[in-house]
């Protein structure tokens, strides 16, 4: 008996919480929300990097690499990286995290290039359906590079 009941507790609380992703996210405008999804990264010099997952937790956005750059190796580490990114695998690694919306653009959040291990302040904004722009700095807004990304089908 004891065993059925944690069994239905379980269940519930995952319903509980698969409600609440769903409706942070439904109440995000629909431009804000075009930026949930697989993203191709593409570098300024026109070469592919690796894929990135954006998703919502708790109406903040975070992305995670789900494919590597070309001529990275699955187990490749971050050795560059610091803190709790320190030597851990590329592969997976978050790293957007914590953006919020901020008018048609997602801001406030910070986001890890893996090459340099830097951390910067970041803004996301989609430009059309399949097309998204990260922009990340160091301060101010100015001093930064922007990034356009193809959304993957």
């Amino acid at each position: 008996m004891k065993t059925r009941r944690n069994g239905l507790c379980v269940i519930a609380c995952a319903l509980f919480l698969l409600a609440s992703l769903v409706g942070a996210s439904a109440q995000l405008s629909p431009k804000l929300q075009a930026a949930i999804g697989s993203w191709q990264v593409i570098h300024n010099d026109g070469k592919p990097g690796g894929q990135v997952e954006i998703y919502v937790v708790n109406g903040k956005l975070f992305g995670k690499v789900t494919q590597l750059r070309p001529g990275r190796q699955p187990g490749d580490l971050c050795e560059v990286c610091g803190g709790e990114l320190k030597n851990k695998p590329i592969l997976g690694m978050v790293i957007f995290r914590d953006f919020s919306p901020d008018g048609d653009v997602w801001a406030g959040g910070t986001v890890v290039d893996p090459e340099s291990g830097k951390v910067y302040k970041g803004k996301v904004w989609t430009v059309g359906p399949d097309k998204l722009s990260m922009r990340g700095f160091v301060g101010f807004s100015m001093l930064g590079r922007t990034e356009n990304w193809t959304r993957i089908p």
